[in-house]
Order: C-alpha cells, then sequence, then structure tokens
C-alpha cells in the first residue's frame, strides 16, 4: 500500500489510535526523525520527501504495536505504568533507532537500555517482529531515529 499523501495510516484508524495511545501516553513526540550525524548523515530537510514519508510509516507501525493489546505489549505498558517516574523506572522518552529489511521487515532496533531487561527484552520483540508493509525507498540511509514519549496515565 503506498503512503504518498504523507498520510501515516488509514485516517480514521490512525486517529482512533492515537487517541488510544495519547490515552496511555505511548505517542510520537517528534514530527521528523531524531538526527544523528555520522558520515552518511543527511538533515530531514535535506531528504527525499519518500523517506519522511516511510518514518512516519514506521512511526505509526511502532505506535501501533506498543499499543497492541498482546500479552508482551500489555506487559510492557504495565511496566511502564508501574515504573513511570521511579529512579529505575521508564524515562519520560526514548529514541529508538530501527533499521528495515528490503521487505519492509524489522531487521532490528537499538535504544537507551532499561535497567529493567524483561522491559527491554518486551520492547525489542514488540518492535521486531512486525513487517511496516512497505519496502524502505531506494538509497534511503538507516537507522531511522525516532522519538517516543513513554508516560503513562496512572489510574
Amino acid at each position: 500500500m503506498s503512503r504518498l499523501n504523507g498520510s501515516s495510516g488509514p485516517p480514521e484508524k490512525s486517529s482512533k489510535l492515537r487517541t488510544l495511545l495519547a490515552s496511555l501516553g505511548i505517542v510520537s513526540i517528534a514530527a521528523t526523525p531524531v538526527v544523528a550525524q555520522g558520515l552518511d548523515y543527511r538533515s530531514p530537510d535535506a531528504a527525499p520527501p519518500s523517506w519522511g514519508q516511510f518514518s512516519k510509516l514506521v512511526k505509526y507501525r511502532f505506535e501501533e504495536w506498543m499499543g497492541a493489546d498482546e500479552a508482551i505489549a500489555n506487559r510492557f505498558r504495565t511496566w511502564l505504568k508501574e515504573t513511570g517516574g521511579t529512579a529505575n523506572g521508564a524515562p519520560a522518552s526514548i529514541v529508538v533507532k530501527a533499521w528495515l529489511n528490503p521487505d519492509g521487515s524489522v531487521e532490528k532496533v537499538s535504544f537507551a537500555p532499561f535497567k529493567d531487561e524483561r522491559a527491554n527484552n518486551d520492547l525489542r520483540t514488540v518492535l521486531t517482529r512486525g513487517n511496516v508493509g512497505e519496502a524502505p525507498p531506494p538509497e534511503m540511509l538507516q537507522p531511522i531515529n525516532l522519538r517516543f514519549s513513554l508516560n503513562l496515565a496512572k489510574d
């Protein structure tokens, strides 16, 4: 499915998902990828539009997967709720670096580790077991750097 119009998902589904994720505090807080400079660095403003559109798609899929009603995602969100704001808990936000295969599957992700190894494994599992539904644009530089808010409202 092509996303040439720059949307990050179906409008109705995207709106519902963002509402759910906002209520959980799992929403992307950066409209453009977080920038890390290196030899192959390209400013988001200088990157082809297709790269930004693909990054938005990856953010949408990651948010969708983190908000899914399934055991590992639920356990990760429970950990976020229980430990948020504590010394050993989750930070307010996290930068996830993602590498994708030519078929759109997530090859690997990296992020600053949490102090809880199970939470690290849960997030890595949630983010790497899916396919974003599209191949990365030709010659797109990787990793894709995305920032997410991890603030969950406590009940």
